[in-house]
């Protein structure tokens, strides 16, 4: 691990700004946002700190856990491609060019993987049956116990709170001028594939290649990374990275992790994201967000 938790209780005073994960980190595996880890970022907040998102998701979906939570945060989307206001006005935007974008649908079809494309106008999958067997899937791996009804259930759900749309065809979509695109979030349980198209992708220029999951893919331009959205975040808040803590999960946390004073992994992270941080929180089941953010500002205000 980084350095540990001792010394970051000694600078914790210098603290301002906390950067949040939100699937596998934030949200449970419910897609809910606990009631604790709403009173710790209300109780930052109240103190002083900006607490800002850091998701993969785009900004509807970010958006929609946090209904109801009466949360109002700055969100970081698609993996650092885009900056929101708490009022949702773009600060910072990065695209994919359009020979990025052709050059990497063409990996991906090569290869027949199933991927959504994040774009300025939402996002879209051209399988709506195949994107709900996927999430039933996904959702089976983690949770053995649920039924085939609860399963369906819970993968219409989560399609409707990532804003996702289904349309026939992704070559029609991208003749339109006005469409950028944010980023590929591309799914396949056979690992050979997702690491031939990946190694492909990594050799289009001006790419970066990360994953959020064994079973995925996430294709940016290497100017949109968490961490690089976070210090240009930070800055724009007149803020210094040695103010700031990450909180986070997966291999598209790392870049922020880098970036942040405090890195922080939760416990249900892989072994190699936990040597990245600086010390280890609760899993996103046992709101430890919460009990991050209450430890850093020397709170005990969690059963330990």
């Amino acid at each position: 691990m980084k350095e540990g938790l001792d010394q970051i209780e000694k600078d914790v005073a210098l603290m301002r700004c906390i950067s949040i994960d939100m699937d596998g980190t934030l949200l449970t595996n419910e897609q809910t946002v606990s009631f604790e880890n709403v009173n710790a970022i209300r109780e930052a907040q109240s103190q002083g700190i900006t607490v800002v998102l850091n998701t993969g998701r785009a900004y509807d979906g970010a958006m929609k856990p946090l209904e109801g939570s009466g949360l109002e945060v700055p969100v970081i989307c698609y993996n650092g491609a885009e900056i929101r206001s708490v009022e949702g006005e773009i600060l910072h935007a990065i695209y994919l060019d359009r020979q990025q974008v052709q050059s990497i649908k063409q990996i991906l079809d090569s290869e027949e993987l199933y991927y959504q494309l994040f774009t300025n106008k939402g996002v879209f999958t051209h399988d709506y049956d195949g994107t709900i067997d996927l999430i039933m899937d996904m959702m089976k791996s983690s949770n053995p116990a649920l039924t085939a009804e609860e399963l369906n259930v819970g993968a219409k759900r989560q399609f409707e709170s990532l804003s996702l749309k289904a349309i026939d065809d992704f070559d029609e979509l991208l003749e339109d001028e006005g469409l950028h695109v944010y980023k590929f979030l591309s799914f396949c349980f056979d690992e050979s594939r997702l690491e031939r198209a990946a190694s492909e992708a990594e050799n289009v220029p001006k790419t970066v290649v990360t994953s959020s999951g064994k079973e995925n893919l996430e294709i940016n331009h290497e100017d949109a990374q968490k961490g690089l959205a976070l210090e240009t975040f930070v800055k724009q808040m007149g803020l210094d990275m040695k103010q700031t803590a990450a909180i986070g999960d997966n291999y598209n946390d790392v870049s922020m992790f880098n970036k942040a004073f405090y890195p922080i992994a939760m416990g249900n992270a892989d072994e190699q994201i936990k040597q990245q941080a600086s010390f280890v929180t609760k899993t996103n089941e046992h709101d430890g967000v919460a009990h991050a953010i209450y430890k850093l500002m020397d709170e005990d205000l969690l059963s330990n």
